[in-house]
């Protein structure tokens, strides 16, 4: 499995939501991941879409 690069600036330009990534570039955001991935599948209906759910600050990880 190939690993996605996440631009850093999504953590503050994108908080709360879910990107879409496209060739390590955001093509497209929304808070629901169904409507982003529709959009942009339209757009490049033959690319590997990487769906990324972007943490707000206040959101806390749990670690196992």
């Amino acid at each position: 499995m190939k690993q996605v690069s996440i631009p850093q600036n999504i953590f503050k330009k994108y908080p709360g939501k879910r990107v879409a990534i496209v060739a390590g570039k955001v093509v497209g955001a929304s808070y629901d991941a169904k409507v982003v991935y529709d959009q942009v599948k339209e757009k490049y209906p033959n690319k590997k879409i990487s769906i990324f759910a972007v943490p707000r600050k206040e959101d806390k990880y749990l670690l196992v």
